[in-house]
């Protein structure tokens, strides 16, 4: 199966989100609309109760007698003198504010008198019903079944004059009026219920189809890349900072840093394979030349070996140079936490350079007598100030003196470094920072250097959001000028963690 049969197959996100949106209001519509249903229940049948308990009491208040138990003849002469049928009763119903008028013969049709005598023989009923009772000695309601439907049923016993039980009144109540409610309110429910989600499931489809627009059109970049990584489009979010802003902001950002990293892998291949090629031409040829007559000479063996070193040198030289040119790139990443005394590394690097050239008058200069933070790892800044250092020394010519300077202000901390050599054009002071670039070719080849140091200087000063420009001019000298963050209330390097070292050769 392949890729996209199995998108084809999954149930995309927007529809997750619809249905589970849906769902979530069907669940809460569902538990809203049973307690609403049960205390409606709940309510209606209080109300039923009530009223019939009323009624029972007010018939049972007619019998006045000394007879021992009930019989149908005292029963009919009673309700006749008291004049007591079922429209007297729902009459009272009526009066008692338990039933609505409008529900008059629904209510009728729904109640049952019956009066029983001691031995559980019925004397009198309105109207034929399949229905239990139990003795009791006060008035009580409870629930039964009549026909297969709830009923419910109040029991009150009937006293004589003498204070003793002859019989019992039993009011049934089919809750026909009840049942019909019940039935209006459940359809009303579940047809709402219905409508509540149809409308739910399209507004939750909307909802998310806004909401997964900036997604799709991240998909949709994140494609037009994979096609082309060399692609320079680029995602934009219309509207404030939110969540798909900084998504956006972090997708680009790495896209950005992908690119570069595939530039500078690109830059690095094109570079090692252009420089590379005239030292292995220059072994090569040696090499040829050997082979052919110039083993049985030993002073062409001799040059050809000692070219031979020197250019193999030079190679390895290079490559160190490249992979630490490749790697400076990636100092934002991997010292982002480094803190360093930017004025004791300065003392440090003039103490090293003085030791490798003696012969050369190295002046330090500073007005700081507090340490002053950088955020820069301590060895790739001792390197920069190495190779500006050493740089100075291979183009000064008569004067060989060289100036370190270092100072603060309120943000940024100012590293100089001067020669009084050669100097260089404007045009070069611009283009002295990139890659094999030199001034004069031939003298730079005869000093040394592979034309990286200055690019693996302005790499890792750029790494560290500093910057590294120079002033020149002709005959007269240059000045390096290295600008880089104060950090304030920073800790002693010391107390900091150690990181990984680039090689500084």
């Amino acid at each position: 199966m392949t890729l996209k049969e199995v998108d084809d197959k999954r149930l995309s996100v927007k529809w997750r989100w619809t249905l589970a949106t849906s769902l979530a209001f069907f669940v809460t519509y569902a538990i809203f609309s049973s307690i609403l249903y049960m205390s409606v229940v709940r309510i209606m049948l209080s109300s039923e109760e009530k009223g019939m308990e009323r009624i029972v009491t007010e018939v049972t208040s007619n019998f006045e007698t000394n007879k021992p138990s009930v019989d149908e003849q005292m029963v009919e002469e009673i309700f006749q003198s008291s004049n007591v049928n079922i429209e007297s009763l729902v009459t009272t119903a009526i009066n008692s504010d338990s039933l609505q008028e409008s529900n008059y013969m629904s209510y009728q049709n729904s109640l049952i008198l019956r009066v029983i005598d001691l031995n559980h023989h019925i004397v009198y009923q309105s109207a034929e019903v399949d229905a239990t009772f139990a003795k009791t000695t006060a008035i009580e309601t409870f629930s039964i079944q009549t026909d297969g439907s709830k009923s419910l049923s109040t029991m009150d016993p009937i006293y004589n004059d003498a204070g003793d039980i002859i019989g019992y009144l039993q009011l049934i109540n089919t809750l026909g009026s009840y049942h019909q409610l019940l039935n209006q309110i459940r359809t009303a429910i579940v047809f709402i219920g219905f409508l509540a989600v149809f409308f739910s499931c399209i507004f939750g489809l909307l909802i998310t189809t806004t909401f997964l627009q900036p997604v799709r059109y991240l998909t949709r970049v994140m494609n037009t890349i994979t096609k082309d990584p060399e692609s320079t489009e680029r995602i934009t979010i219309e509207g404030g900072p939110n969540e798909f802003t900084d998504m956006a902001d972090a997708y680009n950002a790495m896209i950005n840093r992908m690119q570069d990293n595939i530039e500078s892998q690109k830059q690095f291949v094109e570079d090692v394979s252009h420089e590379l090629r005239t030292p292995v031409a220059v072994v090569e040829g040696h090499l040829k030349l050997l082979k052919r007559w110039g083993k049985d000479d030993p002073e062409i063996l001799d040059e050809s070996i000692e070219a031979s070193v020197q250019e193999i040198g030079r190679m390895k030289s290079l490559v160190q140079e490249m992979l630490d040119l490749s790697r400076a790139s990636q100092v934002d990443i991997q010292y982002k936490d480094e803190k360093t005394n930017v004025l004791e590394i300065c003392k440090q690097a003039h103490t090293n350079i003085q030791l490798v050239h003696p012969h050369f008058n190295f002046i330090f200069d500073t007005e700081i007598t507090d340490p002053a933070y950088v955020n820069m790892y301590r060895n790739h800044l001792e390197q920069v100030l190495m190779i500006l250092l050493d740089n100075a020394v291979k183009y000064s010519t008569n004067r060989q003196e060289v100036h370190l300077s270092v100072s603060t202000n309120h943000a940024q901390v100012n590293i100089a470094v001067q020669d009084f050599g050669e100097g260089m054009t404007e045009e070069d002071s611009h283009k002295i920072f990139n890659r094999f670039y030199r001034v004069d070719k031939a003298r730079s080849r005869n000093k040394g250097g592979n034309g990286l140091g200055l690019s693996i200087a302005k790499q890792l000063i750029n790494g560290y959001r500093g910057i590294i420009w120079a002033d020149s001019s002709l005959n007269h000298g240059s000045v390096f000028h290295v600008q880089l963050p104060l950090l304030k209330d920073a800790t002693s390097d010391n107390q900091l963690p150690k990181s990984k070292n680039i090689s500084t050769k």
